[in-house]
């Protein structure tokens, strides 16, 4: 359940702006479970579990964080995502750039600003 609230969190504070130029697939690994879903320009596209056509196997970039909680308060802005890496609460496997836009994607402050070209 938790899960599912993250993801229409994610869905409701999608910046497109800060996803500019960037169409991938981005993986939140949260403990056993995760959310795994396409970003571009236009908007997200959540993989639905149940459905017949998947994601790849493989996304381009995957996100792990300790519990939802840290995910939730990171992409929310309410937690510091450098203190988090370094306590080894949130970590990146990938472009680890696409940190800073993840963040700024759902309009966290978590992160520095950063430039959007």
């Amino acid at each position: 359940m938790a899960l599912r609230a993250l993801q229409t969190h994610l869905e409701d504070t999608f910046f497109p702006p800060a996803a500019m130029g960037l169409d991938a697939v981005l993986r939140l690994q949260i403990g056993d479970e995760q959310l795994l879903f396409a970003v571009s320009p236009s908007g997200l596209s959540f993989d639905d579990p149940d459905g017949e056509e998947g994601f790849p196997a493989n996304p381009d970039a995957t996100f792990f964080f300790e519990d939802v909680d840290t995910a939730w308060a990171l992409l929310s802005g309410r937690a510091d995502a450098f203190e988090a890496f370094m306590q080894g609460r949130f970590r990146a496997d990938g472009y680890l750039m696409w940190a800073f836009s993840l963040m700024a994607m759902f309009q966290s402050d978590s992160l520095p600003e950063t430039p959007i070209e």
